[in-house]
């Protein structure tokens, strides 16, 4: 195969895809990793991504990761990656589950760096459909695996997909016991945070799980989302509903809430300008910040890995249980906010 080092000259995303695409980067077809001499055999590891199925003859020891929801499986597998992506915002959006230390940082997921990949020199490299027009050049450093979701047309909720993909990589690296049994505790433990919303409450709450955009407008989490299929699996609804969309998200406008009588809205930080929104007079319009039943959730990455879904509901729980009767400091935060 005719290929370019690809840390012997620094290239930009655009320029590697170019000289691919001329032949001077290799083959312009996706490789087979099923057919490869080092990888094909009967009684090695098969694992099934987006693109089929692709046998690995030896667990990966040194695995690059360049998307988040697929780093957040390998932690919570156990599995300490040699390098990923966007490493430094980890903190800011995703905090759990936190990061080991010691791993390679590889560029940001929309343009990860090429010469950094090869340099780290992995035995498998896990890409999501944001890089999927690198595919090519990825697989001249090491095998490739695709793992989408959060995709509109989905024939199923984000957090089912995000739970056979951990389950496929737990196959890869040999962790099916302890697959099996961090779910069975996610299950465990998001159960449990829906019997304490009904006895805090008393009642079923209607939720409203929402993310600002700016001052006038804000997301919604659709029926595909990771939030709506916690609050569904409780047995409780979303009162503002949308159509399936890419991410589980549809922006709308504040007054689009006007009609949220009864809702329990819980917004995830953070937002850069929520002192802003919670003073202006569209937002204190609304039924529900009348009557304050509105809590910050704190952050946690909405289109994470499975993990994702004990996060997404720890997160709700935590704070629909502060707007809670029973809790100790409603009486005071109302009186002080009249």
């Amino acid at each position: 195969m005719n290929l370019l080092s690809p840390f012997s000259i620094r290239l930009s995303r655009r320029e590697v895809l170019k000289h691919f695409a001329a032949g001077s980067l290799g083959a312009a077809s996706l490789p087979n990793f099923a057919s490869n001499e080092k990888l094909a055999a009967v009684s090695g590891i098969t694992i099934r991504d987006d693109l089929g199925e692709h046998v690995f003859q030896t667990i990966p020891q040194r695995p690059a990761v360049l998307q988040w929801d697929l780093l957040e499986n390998l932690v919570g597998l156990g599995v300490k990656p040699a390098g990923a992506c966007d490493i430094s915002s980890w903190d800011t959006w995703v905090r759990e589950p936190a990061l080991p230390a010691g791993i390679e940082d590889l560029g940001t997921r929309a343009e990860p760096n090429l010469e950094r990949i090869a340099k780290l020199k992995p035995d498998v490299i896990l890409i999501g459909p944001t890089q999927l027009d690198l595919m090519p050049v990825l697989a001249t450093i090491a095998p490739v695996l695709l793992f989408s979701n959060y995709r509109a047309d989905a024939p199923e909720n984000e957090a089912e997909t995000a739970l056979k993909q951990f389950r496929e990589l737990a196959k890869l690296f040999q962790r099916e016991a302890a697959a099996e049994a961090e779910i069975a505790r996610w299950f465990a433990q998001i159960d449990a945070y829906g019997d304490a919303i009904r006895k805090a409450f008393g009642f079923d709450p209607q939720i409203q799980v929402i993310r600002f955009s700016s001052l006038t407008t804000l997301f919604v989490y659709t029926p595909n989302s990771i939030a709506d299929w916690f609050v569904r699996r409780m047995g409780m609804a979303q009162p503002l509903t949308r159509p399936a969309s890419a991410y589980g998200l549809t922006q709308v406008r504040i007054r689009d809430l006007k009609n949220l009588t009864d809702a329990y809205v819980i917004y995830i930080r953070p937002f850069a300008q929520e002192a802003k929104v919670m003073n202006s007079i569209l937002w204190c319009a609304t039924p529900f910040a009348r009557k304050h039943h509105v809590a910050p959730a704190e952050p946690y990455w909405s289109h994470g890995g499975a993990p994702s879904i004990l996060t997404t509901a720890k997160r709700i729980t935590e704070a629909l249980l502060t707007l809670a009767p029973s809790y100790a400091g409603r009486t005071e935060q109302e009186g002080t906010s009249k």
